[in-house]
């Protein structure tokens, strides 16, 4: 019986221990990362995912990494914090962040909504996606333009997608009206998050 108990209070300390070393290297990670450390943040966070697996250090981890030049390492990692329903906006927002700043435009705007249909008044992913769209029509007319000079007798041809007032057809995302909706929480968002203390996480 004697046994049993000092074995379950070595369980009881290892967990604790974990814990505590955990939080420890979370704590001194995200200092880093407020001082701009990325690489330093990220050693820490890895090693507090290594302690205590879990959604919250994987966000951290993820978004270390991605502000350390490690885009693809850290966008592979915040796949686990999409796990977590309260990361998951936030999550997908910082995946998109990485794909915008590597040009990779079609993955930005499919994780900017993502992000929004997880938390529709998240603006910050609202005003990245309106950018990735915007980046996007631009090098789609750049191309157009460049490939094919309309000749004076023809009119340019129209870009692809629905006309003006068209609906989309089913199974089409029609981000005009998601940005509508978001653009409507925008002011009460804008409101909330003034005096909002800031979570225990890092990110942009």
């Amino acid at each position: 019986m004697k046994g049993v108990a000092i074995l379950l209070l070595a369980v009881s300390l290892g967990s604790w221990w974990r814990e505590t070393n955990s939080h420890a290297a979370a704590k001194r990670g995200a200092a880093a990362f407020e001082e701009k450390r990325y690489e330093e943040a990220a050693a820490n966070f890895r090693r507090a995912h290594e302690l205590d697996p879990s959604p919250r250090n994987a966000f951290n981890l993820g978004t270390a990494q991605i502000a350390a030049g490690d885009r693809e390492g850290g966008s592979a990692t915040l796949g686990a914090a999409l796990k977590d329903p309260a990361l998951r906006a936030d999550a997908f927002y910082n995946r998109g962040n990485s794909a915008l700043a590597a040009k990779a435009l079609d993955h930005a705007i499919r994780d900017y909504v993502e992000a929004l249909k997880a938390r529709p008044d998240h603006l910050a992913a609202k005003r990245n996606l309106e950018i990735a769209l915007k980046r996007r029509e631009d090098e789609q007319r750049n191309s157009r333009s460049g490939a094919q000079q309309p000749s004076p007798q023809k009119p340019p041809q129209q870009p692809p997608g629905p006309s003006p007032g068209e609906r989309p057809k089913p199974g089409e995302l029609d981000l005009e009206a998601l940005l509508r909706s978001v653009q409507q929480q925008e002011q009460d968002e804008l409101r909330r998050m003034k005096g909002k203390a800031g979570e225990a996480r890092v990110g942009w």
